[in-house]
């Protein structure tokens, strides 16, 4: 997931859940039933409304039914271990691979994370950037069809933005951004060509039409980006927006508030007292709760069965119900939810170190493993 910041305005609606005033305000379109139904087995994703709006997704896959291929591309800004909310988009993009054959183009940003100094030195941002992306190989990514790269060890990059760069104004970049000061270092304005030389780059490299899955308040980067490829000659990128999972204590997810995630490395006592301190939409005493039932629309551990465990609408309307009649407890939504967190990182974490075997088979240029993460997957 790109993670340039967004316009205040889009942070704001983004905290207030008001998606339907994101799309009229900057003019993207809803995911419809008739996009949904062109899939051949939609992902629970679309059908739930978690990915809810686009844009060009249609003619995007138009593009993929007349025969021709596409590409995708979604990028992790490496500043940290990953937690679980991070693997959505790209469960989601994987999933879009097998659907449309689709090749995968993860860049993995370590300048980005530098230069607006989330991490101390790009060594640093390295580190994470290769446990990253062991941890999204082990999603099943197709082999051949993928490509990772750390943005600053990609010459095409480098080239890719300089070109681009005369596209960009500094004005044009702080209008977009809200840049404001005269302490924003130059290579945060120059990251917005940087971030459009991702996208584009399997354009500019093949031709190929992008689409990029992409959280709604990084829409700014978007627009940016379809701009600067109508100056130089390119195909707009397409975009799908996703929306925003709660964290366990309400509020976002984030890799600086531990509290908020369960991260890929936590141990099982972790993810354990993790959970069992999440909020939840249940009544303060059990006879309440029996007689009453609970409220699943505001429960965060609900939210996450729903997006981590669950397979189908089904079983999600089904649990609800339960809630919602008393038949539920909140204990015992906490342990399914727990029980199935446990499992799926101990999956996770036997793939992971399956794909330390296969990574160099992944990226566009040489990399090498730190000793950190082979001590890590010990």
């Amino acid at each position: 997931m790109f993670t340039f910041g967004a316009t205040e305005g889009a942070q704001e609606l983004v905290k207030k859940s008001d998606y339907e005033r994101l799309i009229n305000e900057f003019g993207a379109k809803s995911i419809d039933d008739e996009i949904i139904s062109s899939f051949r087995k939609p992902h629970k994703f679309l059908l739930m409304k978690l990915f809810y709006a686009h844009r060009d997704l249609d003619l995007y896959l138009k593009e993929r039914l007349n025969g021709r291929p596409v590409s995708i591309v979604s990028g992790r800004g490496p500043s940290n271990y990953m937690h679980i909310g991070h693997l959505v988009i790209f469960e989601f993009v994987k999933w879009l691979q097998d659907e449309l054959d689709a090749e995968v183009y993860i860049p993995l940003s370590d300048d980005e994370k530098y230069v607006f100094g989330k991490v101390k030195s790009l060594d640093q941002a390295y580190t994470y950037a290769v446990d990253n992306a062991l941890d999204l190989i082990a999603l099943g990514f197709k082999e051949g069809k993928t490509f990772f790269f750390v943005s600053t060890r990609l010459s095409e990059i480098y080239e890719l933005s300089v070109t681009l760069s005369r596209y960009l104004t500094f004005n044009t970049v702080r209008a977009t951004f809200g840049l404001e000061g005269e302490g924003v270092n130059s290579g945060v304005v120059f990251y917005a060509a940087v971030q459009a030389a991702h996208i584009l780059l399997p354009t500019a490299k093949k031709g190929l039409f992008v689409l990029v899955p992409i959280a709604m308040d990084q829409d700014p980067y978007m627009r940016l980006t379809r701009d600067i490829a109508v100056k130089a000659g390119f195909k707009k990128p397409a975009a799908v927006y996703s929306k925003y999972i709660s964290g366990l204590t309400r509020e976002p997810m984030s890799a600086s508030k531990p509290e908020t995630s369960v991260f890929l490395i936590d141990s099982e006592e972790d993810v354990r007292k993790k959970i069992w301190t999440a909020f939840t939409g249940g009544r303060p005493t059990v006879e309440e709760q029996r007689k009453f039932g609970g409220n699943p629309d505001i429960c965060v551990v609900y939210e996450w069965l729903k997006v981590f465990i669950f397979k189908d609408l089904k079983t999600m309307d089904e649990h609800a119900r339960k809630c919602r009649s008393g038949e539920l407890l909140c204990g015992e939504c906490k342990r399914m939810l727990a029980d199935g967190l446990i499992k799926k990182l101990a999956e996770h974490k036997a793939r992971k170190k399956q794909a330390l075997k296969v990574i160099d088979r992944f990226f566009l240029h040489e990399i090498e493993i730190p000793e950190e993460i082979i001590k890590l997957l010990e």
